[in-house]
């Protein structure tokens, strides 16, 4: 942690890894402050977001009036910015808020950043949602396209899609929960009723999203139509959901169509059928210990055992903090930075399993 350690503006701030993510990325840093159920973490990168959260659109960067950012500084890519290049970093500042306010019971934080959380739901989830789905698309910050090709956490490629980029506008199954959740999280800080029935409709939409034939959850659907592939995003959603939501049904299918991600290190991002077509590697048949965390946390809230058990076997490997694990013929090697900040998180997760629910 202190060799991710970074001062920015004042606050006490963490880089994403070491050596290609220099930077500091809201997600990053939020998803690693859950994890490790860090109140000071959280504090400060909520107040830097809040900072330079979004006031007008910017075809350039991506920003949007009340967008959380992606990554600071931004980087560069076929002349764009990826400095608001995510869709799922403003459900992420809602969320954070509730967990900080949960961990401390410290209402102040919530209370100077009120008009921040307004803006972060009313400005930027709201004008998202058309007939319940949250749609992402980069004409809503003026623009005809992103630097990244993808803007929810698998940012390199999508499987399925010419050149791995979909077209938009599309619905992001993980990314409609998370700001489904945003929604309820700022809903429940602000004391708004109307936020509360928004998301509940978000949720309802989502038996939608579901894949009845295949089990799990689409990656998404675009104007080409619904993306298909057995992918983690079907577990990674639990961890957003309350029980009630998710029937036994679904359940039943989400854990059988994820027995084909099942690794020696835990669960693959995509199945090794959809990971041959995809061109980047990065985001396709590798194992991510930060989503092994998220997933096992997922897994205890709905009382799944099986995925419980898959999920915890990435602590085997992690004698050092590497970003994720690459899959060559059932051989387990590390890749990308080492350290990593959010594979910090994870570690400090399963150390600490004993504590109640992060969400």
């Amino acid at each position: 942690m202190k060799r991710l350690e970074t001062n920015i503006q004042g606050f006490t701030l963490y880089k994403a890894g070491l050596p290609q993510f220099p930077r500091n990325f809201s997600r990053d840093s939020i998803i690693s402050g859950i994890l490790m159920q860090n109140p000071k973490m959280l504090s400060d990168q909520l107040s830097f977001c809040a900072k330079l959260q979004g006031r007008g659109k910017n075809p350039s960067t991506g920003e949007e009036p009340g967008k959380i950012f992606h990554e600071y500084p931004g980087v560069e890519i076929n002349g764009y910015s990826t400095l608001f290049n995510a869709c799922d970093t403003t459900a992420m500042f809602l969320i954070a808020h509730e967990v900080y306010q949960t961990l401390t019971g410290d209402k102040t934080l919530a209370k100077k950043q009120e008009k921040h959380i307004e803006r972060a739901a009313i400005e930027y989830i709201l004008p998202h949602i058309k007939d319940d789905l949250f749609i992402e698309d980069p004409g809503f910050s003026g623009a005809e396209e992103f630097g990244l090709s993808v803007t929810y956490w698998k940012d390199s490629e999508i499987t399925g899609r010419e050149n791995g980029k979909p077209k938009h506008p599309v619905v992001y199954t993980l990314a409609h929960v998370q700001n489904a959740k945003g929604l309820r999280s700022a809903a429940k800080l602000l004391g708004s009723r109307s936020l509360k029935e928004k998301a509940e409709k978000m949720i309802e939409r989502l038996k939608e999203l579901y894949d009845e034939e295949n089990g799990g959850f689409y990656i998404g659907i675009d104007s080409e139509g619904r993306i298909k592939a057995k992918s983690s995003d079907s577990l990674h959603v639990l961890f957003y959901l309350e029980k009630e939501e998710v029937s036994k049904e679904m359940l039943e299918g989400i854990v059988e169509s994820s027995v084909s991600l099942e690794t020696s290190a835990g669960y693959r991002t995509l199945d090794a059928k959809a990971a041959k077509q995809v061109k980047d590697k990065y985001h396709a048949g590798t194992v991510w210990p930060f989503e092994q965390a998220i997933i096992n946390s997922a897994a205890r809230k709905h009382g799944l055992k099986r995925l419980e058990e898959i999920s915890s076997r990435v602590m085997k490997y992690l004698d050092t903090d590497p970003e994720l694990f690459v899959i060559e013929e059932n051989r387990v090697k590390k890749g990308g930075c080492d350290p990593q900040l959010w594979t910090i998180g994870a570690k400090e997760y399963f150390r600490n399993q004993n504590r109640a629910s992060l969400l």
